[in-house]
């Protein structure tokens, strides 16, 4: 009877991170109790506290499991998300869902995520307080309100090929099936838990529900300029280390550097060694080419890398006429423009975006390949729901095969 209890996989594992809510935590419990009447649940408290939150959820009766991984002083770097990171490792349900300790995120909203994963083949469902029938209201201040669209903007725009379809990537109000983090490594700081498993997960559809992000219930809010800062950073890190996403910026950096290369080569040679302008010209354009060919490889288009000396060469030919076609398509541009009656700079401008857009394009199918489809973990069969006439389908779950 043991072995079988240590074996039960329940369907849903409820992740509370806490940071001395002790007030918070018993109608927690009691609301997720309710949300979930018939559920086959657990729940995880990991606890930063310095109050007395662990010894309350130590004291808790419930008609479900709930499990405390308390987290000492020096554990606790990265902050709410590595502590969501150890809720999402130790959970064992199908589902995982993820929802603050302090009664901001209504626990009513679970059943309705839940149904909505089951409904749709949804690998993750976001609460979203952005999606028509939510509210952001519960933020306190018309600042955080600010600071809460800016960093979705940001982040949307930065890692749009993973976070399009997101109205909400910053809610810490979110459930998935725990195939989409199995097997990845997750490096989060700050608070954007749900941005972090978007851009590194292995998922291939999103669904939303809209709820209210509430006033808090009791207890102090952790927010501050300490958040911002580690928001900051956790943007930096993705951008860096995730070579999938944010492409076109980081194309644009390495184009800009390499203007610079080209501009600087070009007074070197004519103004300092002499060199006649049209010499000087190529020698500037030729090391940019080269220099952004080899920064892209490196860095923008890291994953796609040519193997050998053989395969590299191949890829820097095919860079040099990507390039020729992007200035091909500035000069179209910008001579048709001209021709049409538009000022020189408009003329220039659209110019240099046909040819940037272009040359974005030719690197990134002509020399690069093509872009990976992502890897749905719909490929192992789900422990889902069995949906009959008349039964609640939070309930009554498919029997495994005998």
């Amino acid at each position: 009877a043991v072995m079988a209890s240590r074996l039960h996989q329940p369907l849903l594992t409820v992740v509370v991170p806490t940071f001395n809510e002790q007030d918070n935590v018993e109608p927690l419990v009691e609301r997720v109790s309710q949300a979930l009447a018939g559920v086959d649940i657990e729940m995880i408290f990991v606890d930063d506290s310095t109050d007395r939150t662990p010894r309350i959820v130590m004291g808790l009766e419930t008609e479900f499991p709930v499990k405390l991984i308390h987290r000492e002083a020096g554990q606790r770097a990265g902050g709410l998300t590595t502590a969501i990171v150890r809720g999402l490792r130790a959970a064992r349900g199908t589902y995982v869902c993820v929802l603050d300790g302090d009664l901001q995120h209504p626990p009513e909203k679970l059943r309705e995520m839940l149904i909505e994963a089951q409904r749709t083949g949804a690998d993750i469902v976001a609460a979203s307080r952005y999606r028509s029938g939510g509210s952001a209201s519960g933020l306190p201040g018309v600042m955080r309100r600010l600071v809460s669209v800016a960093s979705k903007w940001l982040s949307k725009l930065l890692f749009y090929e993973r976070l399009r379809d997101a109205s909400d990537p910053g809610s810490g109000f979110f459930l998935l099936r725990r195939q989409v983090i199995e097997g990845v490594e997750l490096r989060p700081v700050g608070y954007k838990m749900l941005t972090e498993i978007l851009v590194r997960g292995r998922w291939s559809r999103l669904a939303e529900v809209p709820y209210s992000f509430e006033v808090r219930n009791a207890g102090a809010s952790k927010a501050g300029f300490r958040q911002g800062w580690q928001y900051l950073h956790h943007t930096a890190r993705i951008f860096v280390e995730v070579p999938e996403v944010a492409r076109l910026w980081k194309f644009l950096m390495v184009g800009a550097s390499g203007v610079i290369v080209n501009l600087g080569l070009l007074w070197l040679s004519v103004d300092i060694v002499g060199t006649h302008r049209y010499a000087g010209w190529i020698v500037g354009v030729e090391a940019s080419v080269v220099s952004n060919f080899w920064l892209n490889r490196t860095f923008t288009w890291r994953d796609r890398q040519a193997e050998g000396v053989a395969g590299t060469a191949a890829q820097a030919a095919r860079y040099h006429v990507a390039s020729l076609l992007g200035v091909a398509a500035n000069f179209i541009v910008f001579f048709g423009a001209t021709a049409l009656g538009a000022p020189t700079l408009a003329a220039g401008a659209l110019g240099v975006a046909a040819g940037v857009v272009t040359n974005f394009t030719g690197a990134s199918q002509f020399v690069f390949g093509q872009e990976q489809e992502p890897v749905a973990p719909a490929s192992v069969p789900l422990q889902l729901v069995t949906l009959a006439a008349g039964t609640d389908p939070m309930i009554e779950q498919e029997e495994a095969a005998a």
